[in-house]
């Protein structure tokens, strides 16, 4: 249990798979105008990632080696066309608002990588804990910016009002330069604490 705890806690702080490896970084920054957003897309590269670690797994003494990546993408493209469908049957107005970002995840390094970097050599258990925690990491990233945009570019958190009818919206943070300047401020947050760590 313990072990299975420090797999989950290492993907989702130390080995945090946008801060500190700086992979998925296209869908990071592309869809956190709106929390919504930002949380659909977590939730579905979070089961895309874990879905596809355990097949891996399981699968992992019967994939040739030379075979391996083209076999990992025909997982992953499994995963994401029935992740797509489903979103699209349950959620159509999430899906029409996400629209390409998701068949994107079949591009998305995270859900290979953890494929490649972990599950390919570990069992079922812990390929599930690895990528638990590395979606997780993922989706604390995701909401942290969402929310830091929409508050400040639309004075709303999950469309809903959070902030006081004076405020004026900073409609810089709801464009695309404002998802730079959030993420390169939590990113120097984080490699200052880092830095603090290492010191101490």
């Amino acid at each position: 249990m313990v072990k299975n705890l420090k797999i989950i806690w290492r993907g989702m702080i130390p080995e945090n798979p946008v801060f500190i490896l700086a992979l998925g970084l296209c869908s990071t920054l592309a869809v956190t105008s709106k929390v919504e957003n930002a949380f659909f897309m977590s939730v579905i590269v979070g089961l895309t990632t874990i879905v596809t670690s355990v097949i891996c797994s399981l699968l992992r003494f019967k994939i040739p080696f030379r075979f391996r990546l083209l076999s990992y993408m025909l997982i992953i493209v499994t995963a994401v066309i029935t992740a797509e469908q489903l979103l699209k049957v349950f959620f159509p107005e999430i899906a029409r608002e996400l629209g390409a970002y998701v068949s994107l995840v079949v591009t998305n390094c995270i859900v290979m990588g953890r494929m490649e970097a972990y599950a390919s050599s570990h069992s079922p258990k812990e390929s599930f804990c690895d990528a638990l925690g590395v979606s997780l990491g993922y989706m604390m990233v995701l909401m942290a910016i969402s929310v830091v945009r929409e508050i400040l570019g639309n004075g709303t958190v999950w469309n809903l009002a959070v902030m006081p009818e004076e405020f004026t919206p900073c409609r810089v943070f709801s464009s695309p330069p404002g998802a730079f300047i959030v993420f390169a401020g939590f990113l120097f947050v984080t490699n200052w604490i880092r830095s603090f760590g290492r010191r101490n």
